[in-house]
């Protein structure tokens, strides 16, 4: 039997877990030239008959902000380079929205799943 309560917190933990990961990624590249960090854009699932279906990553994206330039040290050369865009404050504030919405999310799952035993001890 399927619980319709289930499907929104799901998705929102879904959406959110992939948040997560694209923080990360951007936090491990901090240090790489010429890197450009990526932020995640969520958007309301589709509704069917006024009943919402969660959450969902729409896009990926890269913000158009140029990193630092610096001068290159590697090349013989001595050029420019430009460092990586990543902010680390920004990073950390997505990272704990993510986590506090997905904590949120759990929380209402561990809260369908006791109506749900609820039902069931009644019924029973």
């Amino acid at each position: 039997m399927a619980i319709n309560g289930l499907g929104t917190p799901l998705s929102a933990l879904q959406a959110n877990q992939f948040r997560q990961d694209v923080s990360a990624n951007n936090v491990a590249n901090v240090n790489t030239d010429g890197f450009k960090a990526s932020a995640v854009q969520t958007t309301d699932a589709a509704y069917i008959n006024d009943i919402g279906q969660g959450t969902r990553v729409s896009a990926t994206y890269a913000p158009p902000r140029p990193g630092p330039v610096a001068m290159d040290t590697a090349s013989a050369g001595g050029g420019m380079v430009e460092q990586s865009n990543t902010d680390l404050v920004t990073e950390r504030t997505s990272q704990m929205g993510a986590q506090n919405a997905y904590n949120a999310n759990i929380a209402m799952m561990r809260t369908a799943d006791d109506t749900s035993q609820v039902l069931m001890d009644l019924k029973a």
